[in-house]
């Protein structure tokens, strides 16, 4: 029988077919979710107290769709504000199903210079147009009362987000075999990741391209 002096602190409650931990909480207290991408191997979002049923996330840079549905095909066309890809809204509808009615969430997302999005579902408040960064502009809307909801329109979208309003969510995009190349924040900031041709770490810049920290790197003599 179990040592009565022991007892569980973590739950892992949750893990996909590769093994990659979804779900996790310590006991009687908030969860933690992730979502894989890039063939399961790199995890691109994290959100503090949801569920996993509860978040989307994706940068259309890799094979997966991060709990969203839709059918076009992501595209370099017009670049992406994380990683190198965005989504054309004009070759197919971004949809969310599963959601529970009674859950505020937050739908945050970069828009391209031009484009328009309609998104249906719930009641939309708050809605919030921010910071502008090569062309791209970002946008968070507030939904209530919503069992799914669809954004649909035209032009380009990225690094779209879904999570309970009383979440914090952290996203990542990555070069494989190198390492992750941005960033972005809870409150949406975006850090970039550059690397020398050895695949070190070099360089770390803001959303505007500035410079926030760089590595050298040197080797010690090995002479007598």
């Amino acid at each position: 029988s179990p040592d009565s002096r022991y007892r569980p602190l973590v739950s892992y409650n949750q893990y996909d077919a590769f093994g990659n931990l979804l779900d996790a909480s310590k006991i009687n207290d908030i969860h933690y979710s992730y979502i894989w991408d890039y063939n399961n191997v790199y995890p691109i979002a994290e959100a503090v107290n949801a569920s996993q049923s509860d978040i989307a996330y994706t940068s259309f840079e890799a094979d997966g769709k991060g709990n969203w549905t839709f059918s076009g095909t992501p595209t370099t066309a017009e670049g992406g504000i994380t990683g190198t890809m965005s989504y054309s809204l004009a070759s197919g509808a971004i949809s969310k199903s599963g959601l529970t009615s009674s859950t505020k969430y937050i739908v945050s997302y970069w828009l391209y210079s031009g484009g328009s999005i309609s998104l249906s579902g719930g009641t939309l408040s708050n809605s919030i147009t921010g910071y502008t960064s090569r062309g791209w502009t970002y946008h968070e809307v507030t939904v209530t009362g919503a069992t799914g909801i669809s954004l649909s329109g035209s032009g380009y979208i990225d690094e779209l987000r879904l999570y309970p309003a009383d979440a914090r969510m952290t996203t990542y995009t990555y070069e494989p075999l190198t390492g992750m190349s941005s960033r972005c924040s809870p409150d949406n900031k975006i850090e970039y990741y550059d690397y020398d041709g050895l695949g070190r770490l070099q360089d770390i810049k803001d959303m505007d391209g500035n410079i926030i920290k760089t590595y050298q790197y040197h080797y010690a003599s090995t002479g007598n």
